[in-house]
């Protein structure tokens, strides 16, 4: 495909660069354009990411990383641009990048067609107490919600609240997976609280790194009540391909990351989803997130990711390739809108689905072999690929290192001997 390329812009996950990591968005966008015969140029801080190993990444360009010096990646992606002829389409690949392509697309989409929504839109959808404000606007159900400013108005709060357990989240997600912050967040999403002085004594914790929290209902119900709305819209927010995804395991257990999910149908979350990109004025890819209310019944905003999300690799494997089509859009060949697919593709992280099933089987809710059974089907994986084994194989050999270190450690530990030290970012919980 001569003079088109696409550029898929990465940070740096461990800014102390101890331990490599894989990029999950960002292997999930290169595969999917690569294997359309799309050139892919990976934008990183360092070459440490195993996804940059992909085949169908065609150039890594080392760059600043922008929480460094926002300004320096600024300019280096402006000079980037020359270098290369042709139509140059910007695909962000993480929540901080996202936000980062929004606040500089005016200076960006002058020389890059920019797969993001504008600044304008991205600060409703960043910030979860605009998101939902939006939402009320729209008419779109949310979950009990609440955004104290202060410690003062949590402890008035807190003996006020009647329907314990409730989960405090962060306003702004990508917070919470900062270096600074993960040694309070334990890689989750939100921690569930069962009463006033759990309420209390969390906030007190998590304002030492992050003020800016919510504190919500904790909506019942199985995972598999947890639906996400992966689509692609253009620039006049109108929806270029969508499907359906359900959620099966997390990890960690409670307000954790997908480790299993299924490709489904269901037209409350077609529905709803539609108005509210529409109405946010969306452009991008997306994945929205909703919980049906075992209660009532009814399906309530969780949170709109304005970026490709994880699970991305589900969409093309059920029959809607998001990020070709975004491409094929900003190349002007977009044909009619995907809005057909295959129910019951499944997406497997193996490695922390393992993990999930361990913590699930402890708690006596799933044996083996239903685990086991649940793998059956057409699936696509989060790491592995048959015409792209180079990621996964390091990034098997780095769970294996990780494992054997934190052994030696523990070994060194209990016979008092030196070199046992924990390992920082080793993917295992």
């Amino acid at each position: 495909m001569p003079n088109q390329t696409a550029f898929v812009l990465t940070h740096e996950s461990d800014p102390q660069r101890t331990a490599k990591a894989t990029s999950l968005i960002a292997l999930a966008l290169t595969r999917s354009l690569g294997r359309q015969g799309i050139p892919v140029v990976r934008i990183h801080p360092n070459r440490l990411d195993r996804s940059l190993a992909s085949r169908y990444c065609s150039a890594v360009e080392v760059s600043p990383d922008f929480y460094a010096s926002e300004a320096a990646l600024l300019d280096f992606l402006l000079a980037l641009a020359r270098r290369y002829e042709g139509l140059r389409v910007l695909i962000p690949g993480s929540d901080d990048c996202a936000w980062f392509v929004a606040r500089y697309h005016a200076e960006l989409s002058a020389a890059y067609a920019v797969v993001a929504p504008p600044g304008t839109v991205m600060e409703t959808i960043i910030d979860k107490q605009r998101q939902y404000e939006k939402a009320q606007t729209l008419g779109i159900p949310i979950p009990e919600t609440y955004f104290p400013d202060s410690l003062e108005e949590v402890v008035e709060l807190a003996p006020r609240l009647a329907n314990y357990p409730y989960v405090i989240k962060p306003l702004v997600a990508h917070t919470w997976r900062r270096a600074t912050m993960k040694g309070v967040s334990q890689g989750k999403k939100g921690f569930a609280v069962r009463n006033a002085d759990e309420l209390l004594g969390r906030y007190e914790e998590i304002a030492r790194g992050d003020r800016r929290i919510m504190i919500q209902e904790v909506i019942g119900g199985a995972d598999d009540r947890l639906y996400t709305f992966l689509s692609c819209f253009d620039a006049q927010s109108r929806p270029l391909g969508y499907c359906i995804r359900k959620k099966l395991r997390q990890l960690p257990l409670d307000f954790g990351y997908c480790t299993l999910t299924e490709s489904c149908h269901d037209e409350t979350v077609r529905e709803q989803s539609l108005r509210l990109l529409a109405g946010l004025g969306y452009q991008g890819i997306s994945g929205v997130e909703w919980k049906c209310d075992p209660h009532s019944g009814i399906y309530k905003l969780i949170e709109v990711n304005p970026r490709a999300v994880n699970t991305t690799a589900i969409a093309a494997a059920c029959g809607v390739d998001l990020p070709a089509i975004a491409f094929r859009d900003k190349a002007g060949t977009a044909g009619e809108a995907a809005t057909e697919w295959v129910d019951g593709v499944k997406w497997i992280n193996f490695e922390q689905d393992i993990w999930a099933a361990r913590a699930l089987n402890g708690a006596g809710k799933l044996g083996w072999r239903a685990w086991w059974r649940s793998l059956s089907g057409r699936k696509v994986d989060a790491v592995f690929a048959l015409d792209d084994l180079k990621p996964s194989v390091g990034h098997c050999l780095g769970l294996l290192r990780a494992r054997l270190r934190r052994l030696c450690g523990r070994l060194a530990s209990a016979t008092g001997l030196p070199g046992g030290r924990p390992v920082a970012g080793s993917g295992t919980p």
